[in-house]
């Protein structure tokens, strides 16, 4: 028997294997104290079998890179290894009990305080394997889990491992295994809580199957993006069977309420089935506000081994929404209407969502067409959205009765071509407002006219008829015409193309009695002074001043 009596932790380490094939990467340091006793037994063949009864205390370890640490351990290891068969054989049957009662250890990418968690295995080794034929794993805040699994050496490879929990508890689960390796990621802000049970398989260095049951489960986006609660869920996956083939299974997932942004999303079912890495929903029915978005023959795929390559499309439409309960949800400035749309084949193919086909919304009693629309990176810090986007026959009473703008009766078309957001702020268009050709009522207030000169700059003000206009409320027109380019920050403006201008640009040309012209002066403006200017005009009604 050899009793250990104050061991020394940092001569220790001198003495234990490390290297490209060892469990222990790079050279370690190490510092605490060992107490306790081992028992040797041997036979005409050697050593038979080991007794170890071991405390730790004050252990802490680090290595060169700084990826692995330990400080302030202790802790409580018996083992028995006993050798089965002749000494050629080398197979040994092991038991272990390992108590963690106090540390703390940080092995990259996770962290670990000392909470009372636990470890009790029993297995068998030779030069070949080591495999653990039982063993349980309590990790204090988060449950219980019952493992098993082999581990092929020299290499140190997991081979087959298999998991299964009933009651863990989500947010400490969560929080402390699985969001590290969410980091630099765009699911690095999440937080979740509730109750999941799982049953993992792995085999010959592959995922097999993996079933998942979730209970009363919320997950949140810290940075306010989405949200689901409520969530009930039972997921069946599986790699392949025993027939080497896809088994096809179906998830039953129940969410009760969820939020994308600021839109809150009411109850859901998702009947999604499972084809190995190839999932799919034939149908879904999002309650949105007042409408309901429906997306149709959703299908995702994984190329195998290519865990970041995920691809998925669908199409689908949405009923009309309400204009007024959209903008408060969104805190938005109020609008009338309704919004609806028809969406054509939407795909991603790992790092670019693009629209295939044209994009219809209907609202303000109007089109809108979204054509060439793409986005790089949508999840990331650095997200470009690209699209071109015609609007037609928008009716003006309805756009500026949304806003503190002036009243102007009427029909508009609006292009927004080259449109490029980066981190979704405008860098870079081509935009356009015209009259919408056909017969109907034209006519503008004073305050629109007062604030669509403001846009051209002081001067434009003076496109504002004095003398006996002041007596009217509103005026008649027959041609808006006004667009921006913009490139490097700056607007370039311009007016009515048909109607150039040695000083200035047109914007709206008078009709009927009384007309009004208006007239616009700077062809070039900072953007975020234009959206400052616009800002201010939609958000105080100001009262006109004629002189």
């Amino acid at each position: 028997m050899l009793t250990v009596t104050n061991g020394d932790i940092s001569r220790i380490a001198e003495f234990l294997p490390v290297g490209e094939n060892e469990i222990l990467p790079t050279p370690i340091q190490g510092k605490g104290t060992i107490n306790g006793s081992i028992k040797l037994h041997g036979d005409g063949d050697g050593l038979a079998g080991i007794d170890a009864d071991l405390a730790l205390d004050g252990l802490g370890f680090s290595d060169a890179t700084g990826l692995h640490a330990g400080e302030n351990i202790s802790g409580e290891i018996n083992a028995k290894a006993v050798r089965k068969g002749d000494g050629q054989g080398h197979l040994w049957k092991w038991n272990a009990d390992v108590n963690w009662p106090s540390g703390e250890v940080f092995w990259q990418p996770l962290y670990f305080s000392a909470q009372g968690q636990r470890l009790t295995a029993s297995g068998e080794l030779n030069e070949n394997i080591v495999r653990i034929v039982e063993g349980k794993l309590v990790l204090s805040g988060i449950g219980e889990m019952d493992l098993s699994g082999v581990i092929e050496r020299p290499a140190n490879t997991l081979r087959d491992f298999d998991l299964s929990a009933d009651n863990l508890e989500l947010s400490m689960l969560f929080s402390q295994v699985l969001k590290p390796f969410l980091a630099n990621t765009p699911f690095a802000d999440l937080k979740a809580a509730g109750q999941a049970g799982i049953r993992w398989r792995y085999r010959n260095s592959a995922h097999e199957s993996l079933d998942v049951n979730l209970r009363d489960v919320s997950v949140e986006d810290e940075r306010g993006r989405f949200a689901f609660s409520g969530v009930n869920a039972r997921i069946p996956w599986q790699m392949q069977g025993a027939n080497g083939k896809h088994e096809p299974t179906t998830a039953d997932i129940h969410i009760q309420s969820s939020q994308l942004g600021r839109i809150p999303i009411g109850e859901l079912h998702i009947p999604l089935k499972m084809e190995g890495w190839n999932l799919s929903i034939p149908r879904l029915t999002v309650p949105v506000l007042d409408g309901t978005l429906t997306l149709e023959n959703f299908s995702a795929s994984r190329k195998e081994g290519q865990a970041q390559e995920w691809q998925w499309q669908f199409s689908g439409g949405l009923s009309p929404i309400s204009m007024q309960k959209l903008t408060e949800a969104l805190g938005v400035q109020p609008m009338h209407g309704t919004l609806s749309g028809e969406i054509p084949r939407v795909s991603y193919n790992g790092s670019t969502v693009e629209v295939e086909g044209a994009l219809l919304v209907r609202v303000f009693d109007g089109t809108v067409l979204i054509w060439n629309l793409k986005a790089l990176d949508p999840m990331g810090p650095a997200a470009t959205l690209m699209a071109d986007v015609d609007m037609r026959n928008l009716d003006l009473n309805l756009l500026t009765g949304t806003f503190s703008f002036g009243n102007m009766q009427g029909r508009l078309d609006v292009a927004m071509h080259d449109l490029e957001l980066f981190n979704w702020k405008p860098v870079k268009f081509d935009a356009s407002l015209t009259s919408s050709p056909g017969n109907y009522p034209r006519r503008i207030s004073q305050a629109a006219v007062q604030n669509i000169s403001s846009l051209g700059g002081m001067g434009a003000a003076a496109a504002i008829q004095r003398s006996f206009l002041h007596f009217f409320d509103d005026f008649g027109y027959s041609k808006i015409g006004w667009s921006c380019s913009l490139r490097n920050g700056i607007c370039h403006m311009d007016g009515i193309a048909s109607e150039p201008m040695p000083n200035g640009y047109l914007i709206v040309k008078g009709g009927g009695i009384p007309a009004i012209t208006v007239i616009g002066y700077n062809r070039e403006v900072d953007w975020w002074e234009l959206v400052s200017r616009l800002q201010r005009i939609t958000q105080v009604s100001p009262k006109p001043i004629i002189n």
